[in-house]
């Protein structure tokens, strides 16, 4: 009897998660739950919550309530009724600061410790643990070439926009591919069933040209390509898939004894090219003014680092400029390095392309 006593006398509190099945998408969201006190007295409990990456293991977030009061029977709470909540992100995950801010993309378990506490003495009472998927609120979206589009260039430029909301990703990187639609398939066909054309992996801007080193795009076919998002290398979301052509009249880079030399674009994320030992631009001087200068910055990381001049005594002059450098030449070119080459004329006119430095091999 003292047995059954003592067992009775126990404070019997059950927790269960109400999370979304899907469309989890803010902190508020992990604390909607039910709680359960079977105990027969009002009990003071607190929640701890720690959220691990299913793929890594590694903590991503940890967070804990305030000490709350539970009646007896059921109660259905919220994030209102445990406020105020501390969080505490993981290094190397940036996490919205905020108690209304989103949560990182992924899928994760997220673990609930019911802990009870009698002056001063915590005593865990539960642990529940449950697997949740975060989406992003908008995949990247598409920009040019538009879906269904004629394109008057056979090397175009790719541009999209990233994922919604920006703030949930920390290391945001996309996959990019192109494939050929055969006559009988519908382009989301032919992305799930072709062998690309050209795959680009792990582009960390929003714009990507068709490499100079590849044939040109064919005026016969359909193209149609798509963009993945990713996020701390996982998969987040995937752009819609979008086909195009290339107009019988389109034309590129200008070629001279077979090399291609990229045309400069009044902005910066216009012309995008991969390049190894040398660089090659064609440059429209409308201004009759041999006064050109050529700048070269690394742009690799968050700060611009100018590189020493590219040009040395080259003459620009009235009309067509066919402008080879040797790369090789120029100290501290770093190899996978993104560069942006700034062209300035006298009339304060700036012309850019953009290109990635690949070190030949020996």
């Amino acid at each position: 009897m003292l047995l059954l006593a003592g067992w009775c006398g126990q404070a019997q509190v059950t927790m269960t998660p109400l999370l979304p099945p899907l469309g989890l998408t803010i902190k508020p969201q992990l604390w909607h739950m039910s709680l359960i006190n079977t105990s027969g007295a009002p009990v003071n409990v607190q929640l701890q919550l720690v959220m691990t990456d299913v793929g890594t293991n590694q903590t991503v977030l940890t967070a804990q309530t305030p000490i709350i009061p539970i009646a007896t029977g059921v109660q259905v709470i919220t994030a209102n009724d445990v406020t105020p909540i501390s969080y505490s992100p993981a290094p190397g995950y940036m996490i919205d600061p905020g108690p209304n801010g989103f949560l990182p993309v992924g899928v994760f378990n997220v673990c609930f410790t019911l802990t009870k506490w009698t002056n001063d003495i915590s005593e865990q009472l539960a642990e529940e643990c449950i697997t949740a998927e975060v989406e992003p609120l908008g995949p990247p979206q598409l920009i040019q070439p538009g879906d269904s589009d004629r394109v008057n260039l056979r090397r175009p430029v790719f541009t999209w926009l990233p994922p919604t909301p920006v703030g949930q990703f920390n290391d945001l990187l996309y996959d990019w591919m192109l494939v050929e639609v055969q006559p009988t398939q519908a382009a989301s066909d032919a992305i799930q069933q072709n062998i690309p054309l050209l795959t680009q992996p792990n582009i960390a801007f929003t714009s990507f040209q068709y490499p100079l080193s590849m044939p040109e795009l064919d005026t016969g076919k359909i193209y149609a390509w798509r963009v993945t998002a990713k996020n701390n290398n996982m998969v987040v979301a995937n752009s819609e898939i979008w086909s195009f052509r290339i107009e019988s009249d389109a034309v590129d880079s200008v070629t001279r004894r077979g090399n291609g030399y990229a045309r400069l674009h009044r902005t910066e994320d216009a012309a995008f090219v991969t390049c190894s030992d040398w660089l090659r631009f064609e440059y429209i001087q409308e201004v009759n003014s041999a006064d050109v200068f050529v700048s070269l910055f690394d742009i690799s990381s968050n700060n611009r680092k100018q590189v020493a001049s590219p040009i040395g005594d080259h003459v620009f002059k009235y009309g067509q400029n066919l402008v080879q450098i040797d790369l090789r030449e120029i100290p501290g070119m770093i190899n996978k390095h993104m560069y942006l080459l700034e062209l300035v004329n006298s009339k304060n006119e700036r012309w850019y392309l953009k290109f990635e430095y690949r070190k030949d091999k020996q």
